[in-house]
C-alpha cells in the first residue's frame, strides 16, 4: 500500500510552480499567495499544461479537490491541507510545507 504523501512547498515564495507525482502522473501545482485576502490558492494542471482546475483555495482539512472528482484528469485520491495543531484556520504566509502548521497531503487512491 502506498503511503501519504506530503507535498513539498517553497515556505516564502508568494508565487510558485512545482511537478508533483500523484498516483503514476504528473501534476504542476502552481501556488499563489493572495496578501488581500492573507489566503493560499493553488491552480492544478495536467502533465501537458492544460488547468485542471483554477484558484481552490487552501482550506485545511477537507477535500480541496471534492468539486472537480467529475474530470479524469484530476488525481484519484484525496488531497488535504492537515493542520498539524487543530487550529484549523487557513495558512499563513509561512505555515504551509513540511513541517510547519499545515502539511499539503496527498492520500493515493489506494489507500482509500
Amino acid at each position: 500500500m502506498a503511503e501519504p504523501l506530503v507535498i513539498p512547498n517553497s515556505p516564502g515564495d508568494a508565487n510558485y510552480t512545482q511537478r508533483t507525482r500523484l498516483d503514476g502522473r504528473d501534476y504542476l501545482f502552481t501556488f499563489l499567495w493572495n496578501q488581500r485576502e492573507a489566503r493560499w490558492y493553488f491552480n492544478l494542471l495536467d502533465e501537458e499544461n492544460v488547468l485542471i482546475a483554477a484558484s481552490v483555495k487552501v482550506i485545511c482539512d477537507i477535500a480541496l479537490l471534492r468539486f472537480y472528482e467529475f474530470d479524469p484528469r484530476t488525481p484519484p485520491g484525496v488531497l488535504i491541507a492537515m493542520d498539524l495543531t487543530d487550529d484549523n484556520s487557513p495558512p499563513g504566509f509561512d505555515e504551509l510545507g513540511i513541517g510547519r502548521r499545515v502539511e499539503l497531503t496527498y492520500y493515493p487512491a489506494t489507500e482509500l
